[in-house]
């Protein structure tokens, strides 16, 4: 990155031997491309691949690292709201901000209420931690229901902070989100914290092991994307997808 920023390749990455091309490597490929963007002669392939370096350069591995330093689910929506910030600072062409915001939108997974409601517990700062309390234990009040249709949520583009990343507002005494439908569904207790004593983070922030973001996520894509060819259905590709790697684990013992 710092080689494409200043122009000067220092030559032992210039004689680096760069891994296979994978789908499911992203890293990989993306090196792939700067190093092809730095040693471009033809000017037409220059042009073509400069957007494509600048979203790497300004978006793609700031976010990488920041997503690293900040790997918990607590932290899925900040890490989502960080990409949000990037790609309408950074990038340049609205007809460019829309087609990365448009993915956005088709990932949203992380502006979901269960998502928001877990960062907002595991803020630092002490009044959206009790906002989040609050909005918890009316949920289990108002909205004692033990599970719903998962709905993906409307993201909110134009939101000034990661908690404003999904709408959902209270209505009647309940709350409720907007999905991608725009329908109003019931919010829920967010199995995570389900059953705690929240009062316990009214001056402890709470924490996770678990993470938003693992490399054994990247190992599966290109299982799924091979998957999504040979079968119809949710179900179907799942089964294949289990198939195919409990074959994988067979081999390796024999």
């Amino acid at each position: 990155i710092q080689a494409v920023c200043t122009g000067k390749l220092p030559e032992e990455l210039a004689g680096a031997t760069i891994g296979p091309l994978c789908h499911a490597r992203w890293i990989t490929f993306q090196t792939r491309l700067l190093k092809l963007y730095m040693s471009a002669v033809n000017t037409s392939v220059y042009i073509k691949l400069r957007k494509l370096v600048q979203y790497i350069v300004d978006i793609y591995f700031p976010l990488h690292m920041f997503i690293k330093f900040k790997n918990s689910i607590v932290y899925g929506p900040c890490n989502l709201f960080k990409e949000l910030s990037l790609i309408k600072c950074c990038l340049k062409g609205q007809k460019t901000v829309n087609l990365c915001i448009n993915v956005l939108k088709n990932n949203s997974y992380f502006a979901h209420p269960h998502n928001i409601l877990i960062a907002m517990l595991g803020d630092l700062t002490f009044s959206i931690r009790k906002r989040a309390i609050d909005i918890i234990n009316d949920i289990r009040i108002y909205n004692d229901v033990d599970s719903l249709e998962y709905f993906l949520p409307k993201l909110n583009v134009n939101a000034n902070n990661y908690f404003d990343l999904c709408f959902f507002k209270k209505f009647n005494n309940q709350w409720q989100y907007l999905n991608v439908f725009n329908d109003y569904i019931l919010v829920t207790e967010p199995p995570i914290v389900k059953n705690l004593d929240l009062d316990k983070f009214i001056f402890t922030p709470f924490t996770s092991d678990l993470p938003c973001h693992t490399q054994s996520v990247e190992r599966h894509v290109a299982l799924t994307t091979k998957v999504s060819k040979t079968v119809c259905g949710r179900m179907s590709q799942s089964a294949e997808a289990m198939l195919v790697i409990k074959s994988r684990q067979k081999r390796k013992k024999c």
